[in-house]
């Protein structure tokens, strides 16, 4: 990011914000190609920045709040202006200089805005729609980002093996807000008597169908771009938060799925140097 508009831009900070709450896509970054990867990174730290409101807020209102600040600061920021907040301001460099989709970002920030609210998807493939406006836009930018391009069966199948991934992760954070991360129909009986729901088959639920789109997504980068690759090597994480989440002594209610620094970068070191996820 060496244009001279991102001079003023605290770039330490971006890097910090990335770092702590997109660490996955943070560490993917690093394995990008020296011209793309500020930009990749600045990418991280604005999605990170999004994601975390819901882990934060148990008011749906107050959460729509604060990422419609982040909508109305894209849409009024000026060809020059600054907001004060390095994340926003590095990731609008980005999409000017890049020409990415203020459309696709609408949706992605419109998404998240929708699930703060408690309503469940109401069947498998309103899951499947959130999946690719959450978790399929930010691989798409990245590929914009990377100057390559996506097709729609593979950014389809990387949204939703990061989309199930992402489920059983969440799913303490949803519980603590009182918000459904699956269709009724998925989800345990609320009306059993007894203990707390078990919510072990439902994870059995979401890994079986996040590595099946995992294998999708091998199927699908068979003698694809590198550049591709590069922009979803953050999947090389699903399978340890699979394995993670159905551990024995891990209670998928309750537990928040931790994977050491160390072990994000080997795992993703491994995808880009074999070239396989």
């Amino acid at each position: 990011m060496s244009d001279v508009s991102t001079q003023t831009i605290d770039f330490d900070a971006v890097r910090a914000s990335a770092r702590a709450h997109a660490p996955d896509r943070f560490y993917a970054a690093l394995f990008a190609p020296s011209e793309a990867r500020e930009d990749l990174i600045a990418l991280a730290a604005f999605t990170g920045e999004i994601e975390r409101i819901s882990r934060q807020v148990s008011e749906s209102a107050l959460g729509e709040i604060r990422v419609a600040w982040w909508r109305d600061a894209f849409l009024s920021r000026g060809e020059s202006g600054r907001s004060g907040n390095p994340v926003l301001d590095a990731f609008a460099e980005v999409i000017r200089r890049r020409a990415l989709s203020l459309g696709q970002i609408e949706d992605y920030l419109a998404a998240h805005a929708d699930a703060l609210y408690a309503d469940p998807p109401e069947s498998d493939a309103e899951l499947v729609a959130r999946f690719r406006a959450v978790d399929g836009t930010p691989f798409l930018l990245a590929a914009s980002i990377l100057g390559t391009e996506m097709d729609a069966a593979t950014l389809d199948a990387a949204a939703r093996a990061a989309g199930y991934a992402r489920s059983g992760i969440e799913l303490p954070y949803a519980l603590m807000h009182g918000r459904a991360i699956l269709p009724d129909t998925r989800a345990p009986n609320p009306y059993e008597q007894g203990e707390p729901p078990d919510w072990r088959p439902q994870i059995a639920w979401i890994v079986g169908e996040g590595r099946r789109a995992l294998d999708d997504v091998r199927r699908h980068l068979a003698g694809k771009p590198r550049l591709l690759i590069t922009s979803l090597l953050p999947l090389a994480l699903v399978e340890p938060y699979f394995r993670a989440l159905q551990n024995a002594r891990h209670e998928p209610a309750r537990d928040i799925v931790e994977i050491a620094p160390i072990a994000r970068l080997w795992r993703i070191a491994r995808a880009h140097w074999s070239g396989r996820m």
